[in-house]
């Protein structure tokens, strides 16, 4: 088995009790967390991709894995110039092309105020690991745009659940669904930040994934939303999901341990000849870093 474990870090920040931003890096707390867990791959969300936070969290979790790391945005986030995402492993990587999200045709206003906001780019990198015993696997880290912090022109919030931003996770699965394909992407885990009440519509129904947390999920942040979540292909399965309630932090940090399902039991595996092969490129140890765009 590996284990995977995956948090959105805030850029190393935590929360006051209003729920803002405290603008105090907390990364030696997220580190300290995670150390407790032993990861194999550790993927994470929201990262400062400008400083040292991936060294410093990797130090703690999985002294000398290989490191993988991106900015994708400009930060909402106070003391943090940038976000992106990162990818930690004990295992060899090697990077396929990074998924950069295309923004939901919607209204960008505050949910609460309704003054315009700028929309930040969310994506996902793309690793494919040597796990030994367990074979190839591609791993998908990344985060989805948080549509439920914005609201239309009319006032009315929205929701994956229905109406717009329906219509926004259907256009995100197709377009998914494609970008995986590109990559020729098999035995894959697909986790992150997922920002969705109902992710299994779109990861689980739409592309055929399998939900790693059941039903009902367990909640992964203070306020019981469970919108940190792991889907897989279907030839893999899942054991021993664990949410760490991490005092402080609006996510909370998630482990769980991965293998191969027996070959008899595995349905709606993908024809490797329907997929496109991926042009790859290999990541030297601790010290690659992804060029942001």
């Amino acid at each position: 088995m590996i284990s995977i474990a995956f948090a959105n870090v805030a850029g190393g920040r935590f929360v006051d009790p209003s729920g803002r931003y405290v603008d105090e890096d907390r990364t030696a707390d997220f580190g300290r967390a995670l150390a407790g867990l032993r990861p194999d791959v550790l993927i994470v969300t929201e990262l400062d991709p400008d400083g040292d936070q991936l060294e410093r969290l990797a130090a703690a979790a999985m002294p000398g894995a290989q490191l993988v790391r991106h900015a994708f945005s400009e930060s909402h986030i106070p003391g943090v110039a940038r976000l992106g995402v990162g990818i930690a492993s004990t295992y060899p990587l090697v990077e396929l092309e990074r998924i950069d999200l295309p923004n939901p045709s919607i209204d960008f206003l505050h949910w609460r105020t309704g003054e315009p906001l700028v929309a930040h780019g969310k994506g996902f990198l793309v690793v494919r690991g040597d796990f030994g015993a367990e074979g190839s696997i591609d791993i998908v880290g990344g985060q989805v745009c948080p549509i439920h912090m914005f609201r239309s022109a009319e006032g009315v919030e929205y929701t994956y659940r229905e109406g717009p931003g329906r219509e926004a996770g259907d256009q995100l699965a197709a377009y998914l669904r494609e970008e995986f394909a590109a990559r020729g992407l098999q035995r894959a885990i697909v986790a992150g930040d997922l920002n969705m009440p109902n992710p299994e519509d779109f990861f689980g129904n739409s592309l055929g994934l399998i939900d790693a947390f059941g039903t009902p999920p367990p909640a992964t942040t203070p306020d019981g939303r469970s919108i940190d979540r792991l889907f897989t292909t279907p030839d893999l399965v899942v054991h021993d999901v664990e949410v760490v309630k991490l005092p402080g932090a609006d996510h909370y940090p998630v482990v769980c341990r991965v293998t191969r399902r027996a070959p008899e039991s595995v349905i709606g595996r993908v024809r490797e000849q329907d997929l496109i092969r991926p042009t790859t490129r290999r990541c030297p140890p601790s010290t690659r870093r992804g060029q942001s765009r």
